[in-house]
């Protein structure tokens, strides 16, 4: 994902959806990490885009 422009929904799903089919239970576990990282190298756009991905995790797994 190109971080310098702004992410779609759609994009966030998509990912979302590939995480979950990789790392299953530990899908939204693996987004807030690289949602972390993103924001430790400096990049906010990336981080804010793997935090959505991590919300629509869970709205899928209805968690809230």
């Amino acid at each position: 994902m190109d971080s310098k422009r702004p992410f779609e929904i759609a994009e966030c799903q998509q990912a979302a959806k590939g995480l979950k089919s990789s790392w299953q239970d530990m899908a939204g576990s693996e987004a807030l990490i690289r949602a972390l990282v993103a924001e430790r190298n400096g990049d906010t756009p990336l981080a804010l885009f793997w935090t959505e991905v991590h919300r629509a995790i869970c709205e899928e797994s209805k968690a809230f």
